[in-house]
């Protein structure tokens, strides 16, 4: 039955009753929150006692990585000789917040380093020859990648032949030939015994710098002196990770939980001020980087030059701080706006085209930086795969995504033999291609899609948890709970649960246009006393909808107000109520 809100049937994942009593018993959890856990395939005590565990001593053994003792012993001859180190970054919030990191610990180490980061549009993505010429031209003997480089192999080739050793680290999928290098890091790569391979950029640079530091420990580098604590460099990888939507799951959870620790901690005056601008408070969780302090990031690489993002990572001035966060905040409205007039475009021309298992669109006008992010937009609308591209003369570049189970990358594999460059994950990829072949790989893509397509189905749903009892959501233990899941994103979403048989006390509209509902029990809602709060953002049209009679489906958020956390239900659907 379709939804009044989605206009999607709901899709219950099918409880084990059991198990759930033992697990909730054993583990002194409610029902809801082992729910929630077992539907993520954690199905033991042992399998939630460490999910829940993120202590830092939990990370896997950097050493594990191949490819990783050689470029840390490489990087400690460095510090030993005093070489100057070239960094090669990418523009987005991962490359960035990768290139800060690894550029402050260099310089902790005493390291004199320099950076370079493309633009996206005059440039592109991955390494090229004339930023690897800027670094050699100011004394680099030594230039680590980060976020990038994995398919690079002729740049990697040129920087070889001067005779410069090149580290790789990088997460992207690797292609069937790996680059040459003095060093190639990547847990994607064959033969690689590192556990988790769906760590960011900024996760990898974070590794080389644990091995090194490690390696540096053990020779007696420090003497009697401590040695750097990497917690501080956490704040970067939360913001690295989740900006580039790795799932939140294993290594990245411990990180980012971190993180997200230090991030309140407010130690660093460039994010102090980007918080500010973006109106975020204490506590900082996954959402706030998502939302807020990701696109701001986000936007200098796509509106101008990533390099004021970095300088505001690493600005250490708190003048000059609140500055650059003010140019990337108004930078990201401009984004919003031009984003908001390609995606109308993007809607009106899929609208002319009819029904088909992929979109494939492309315009001299829209802005290469941009369009990414409006095709994540049209794929929540479409539930297709969509790539959006930017015409340039006899040239086209762009960015695809592609709906949650689907591989774009092996997808456009396929489509090779049309694309002078690709590259990227499962989820998302950019490409580039002659124009003269656009015709082409729309007809490849759009089969490569109807046989995925055959395979994934393609009818959107609402998964839902499971059906929740109030009484349980009225505990005032319950924040706790939730709050020992965080945090969510994505590979591990935030739970969403459905309830029917309540009341409604109080209805109003806050704000402009936002609906807001005080819920109490009736006879069957199992409440033990106690009101619960629904807000429904954007929804302040539906006041005069019959709430008593429906089911409803909800995220839950943490209000905090005079040190009390109290629960807050965020409205995602709702349909009538059902027997």
């Amino acid at each position: 039955m379709p939804s009044l809100i989605l206009k999607r049937p709901w899709s219950f994942k099918k409880p084990e009753v059991k198990l759930i009593d033992h697990l909730s018993s054993r583990l002194s959890l409610p029902g809801s929150i082992i729910a929630c856990l077992t539907a993520r395939g954690l199905k033991t005590v042992d399998d939630i006692e460490s999910h829940l565990d993120v202590s830092l001593s939990r990370l896997s053994d950097p050493f594990l990585m191949k490819g990783m003792k050689r470029a840390a012993r490489r990087l400690a001859v460095a510090v030993e000789e005093r070489e100057k180190i070239g960094i090669f970054g990418d523009y987005d919030a991962d490359g960035v917040t990768s290139t800060a990191l690894l550029y402050l610990f260099f310089q902790e180490l005493g390291l004199e380093c320099e950076i370079y980061i493309p633009h996206r549009e005059a440039e592109g993505y991955g390494l090229n020859r004339d930023g690897l010429d800027y670094l050699l031209s100011r004394g680099c003997s030594l230039v680590v990648t980060v976020d990038c480089g994995i398919t690079n192999f002729s740049e990697a080739e040129y920087v070889q032949h001067k005779g410069i050793d090149l580290i790789i680290t990088d997460h992207h999928r690797p292609q069937e030939l790996l680059p040459p290098g003095f060093a190639v890091i990547n847990p994607r790569q064959p033969g690689c015994s590192f556990p988790f391979k769906e760590l960011a950029g900024v996760g990898v640079a974070f590794n080389l710098a644990r091995a090194l530091r490690s390696l540096l420990y053990h020779s007696g580098f420090w003497e009697s002196a401590c040695p750097p604590n990497l917690k501080k460099y956490l704040d970067l990888v939360a913001i690295g990770t989740v900006s580039d939507m790795m799932p939140l799951l294993g290594d990245n959870r411990i990180m980012v939980k971190a993180g997200l620790q230090v991030l309140d901690g407010g130690s660093r005056p460039g994010i102090n001020a980007l918080k500010e601008v973006s109106g975020i408070s204490i506590p900082v969780n996954s959402t706030d980087i998502a939302f807020r302090i990701g696109p701001r990031i986000n936007a200098a690489g796509r509106m101008d030059h990533a390099e004021k993002a970095f300088s505001l990572l690493i600005s250490q001035d708190h003048g000059q701080a609140a500055g650059l966060a003010s140019e990337l905040n108004s930078l990201n409205q401009l984004r919003q706006s031009r984003e908001r007039q390609i995606l109308r475009q993007a809607l009106s021309a899929i609208g002319e085209m009819g029904e088909r298992h992929s979109y494939v669109l492309a315009d001299p006008e829209w802005k290469l930086g941009i369009i990414g992010i409006v095709a994540s937009k049209i794929v929540e609308q479409v539930n297709r795969p969509v790539i959006l591209l930017s015409l340039d003369g006899e040239e086209a570049a762009g960015s695809g995504r592609c709906p949650e189970g689907w591989d774009l990358f092996s997808m456009l594999s396929m489509c090779s033999s049309c694309l002078t460059r690709y590259g990227g994950h499962s989820a998302a990829a950019g490409m580039k291609l002659r124009v003269e072949r656009l015709e082409d790989f729309r007809q490849i893509f759009e089969e490569q899609s109807r046989r995925q397509f055959s395979e994934e189905g393609a009818a959107p749903v609402l998964d839902i948890d499971c059906r929740v009892n109030a009484s349980e959501l009225i505990s005032s233990d319950y924040p706790m709970f939730l709050e020992m899941l965080e945090p969510f994103g994505p590979g591990y979403p935030a739970p969403l649960f459905s309830m029917k048989n309540f009341q409604v006390k109080h209805s109003k509209i806050v704000g402009k246009s936002h609906l807001k509902l005080t819920l109490s029990g009736n006879s069957k809602g199992g409440f033990s006393g106690g009101n619960l709060d629904l807000v429904a953002w954007g929804h302040g049209d539906k006041l005069s909808f019959s709430w008593n009679d429906m089911e409803i489906a909800f995220s839950l958020g943490i209000n905090n107000w005079r040190g009390r956390k109290n629960l807050q239900l965020v409205l995602k659907d709702a349909r009538p109520k059902t027997p």
